[in-house]
């Protein structure tokens, strides 16, 4: 009995400290309220712009919908026609390659450009920063028109220069293949800057010490970038290959400004076609003439979520890559 008896009382104990103790927490979370309602208003605004608007584009990727009558449920009709649209096929087709064309160079020059501008004898060094950093400060939509007349193919100033040295004048805004160099080159001049400052950032926190004792054991500048830059600077290159990634899929304005007075959103043969591009398009924005394309609210949230996976996958990959860099250095 005795044995029984204090084992009642335990559990007895037991059970008061539990409820003392989770009286005691819901006081302690309870005095803290300030803290959390100072903190609210980010929590709120993500919900209202971030969480909400993410469920109702999961609920309209499954309607029918223009924008002006009544939304007609279709399930995962849309889904399936996302395979069965040759528009869809051809928009990612010319994303990926402008993205080769574009963001790929870009991101090899601005590595070999920083290492360029990073040498410690390198006179008016601030001065080449501010030049290459210029075009990401500058209005996008005038480099586009600005390129616009560069690349013109009538009146353009590089047919222009082609005439003059005796070489055939281009169709730089009206060939499939050349459009989308000329989309490259505009997504080169503007990014270039911006990188090579990124990588010029990452260049500064290696240990100069390393680059002295590769000097000193008489290894030449190719030797020392490929030995010891390169894989240091690993964490900074992923980086930069995601966000260029994701600035790649999303290329929009550069195409959208280039052939705004083109009766084909994408240019001739939906050539500079993206898929944000024409994503606008069944959004209610400018049509095509090659194909008829009717605002479908549904269709263009399905083009998002398409966009959206391959960003996620992306950056996954990407996490993965920096902690195994980080692991082996």
């Amino acid at each position: 009995m005795t044995a029984q008896a204090s084992s009642a009382s335990a559990t007895r104990s037991a059970k008061r400290q539990t409820a003392h103790g989770t009286t005691r927490g819901k006081r302690r979370l309870w005095s803290y309220w300030r803290e959390y309602v100072s903190i609210s208003p980010f929590f709120v605004l993500f919900a209202l712009f971030g969480i909400i608007p993410l469920i109702y584009a999961i609920y309209l990727s499954l309607l029918k919908w223009d924008g002006l009558s009544n939304p007609i449920f279709v399930g995962g009709a849309q889904w399936v026609r996302l395979f069965t649209t040759p528009d869809v096929w051809q928009a990612l087709g010319n994303t990926v390659l402008i993205f080769a064309f574009g963001q790929i160079p870009v991101i090899l020059g601005a590595l070999v450009g920083a290492s360029l501008l990073s040498q410690p004898r390198l006179r008016f060094r601030s001065f080449y920063q501010t030049a290459f950093f210029l075009p990401q400060v500058t209005s996008l939509v005038a480099v586009a028109i600005v390129f616009q007349s560069i690349f013109s193919d009538k009146y353009g100033l590089m047919n222009d220069v082609l005439k003059a040295i005796g070489l055939p004048q281009q169709g730089w805004l009206s060939n499939s293949w050349e459009i989308k160099a000329v989309i490259a080159l505009m997504i080169i001049w503007r990014g270039f800057g911006y990188f090579l400052i990124i990588f010029m950032a990452g260049m500064s926190s290696i240990d100069q010490s390393l680059f002295e004792a590769a000097r000193v054991d008489g290894a030449g500048p190719r030797r020392i970038f490929t030995a010891i830059t390169i894989p240091l600077l690993i964490p900074t290159i992923v980086f930069v290959a995601l966000t260029g990634t994701i600035a790649g899929l999303q290329i929009f304005t550069e195409p959208q400004v280039l052939f705004s007075g083109s009766t084909s959103a994408g240019g001739p043969n939906n050539a500079g076609m993206t898929m944000m591009l024409l994503q606008y398009q069944y959004l209610g924005g400018v049509g095509s003439a090659d194909i008829s394309v009717q605002p479908d609210l549904g269709f263009a949230s399905v083009i998002g979520w398409v966009i959206f996976i391959l960003l996620v996958v992306i950056a996954v990959a990407n996490n993965r890559l920096l902690r195994n860099s980080w692991r082996e250095n």
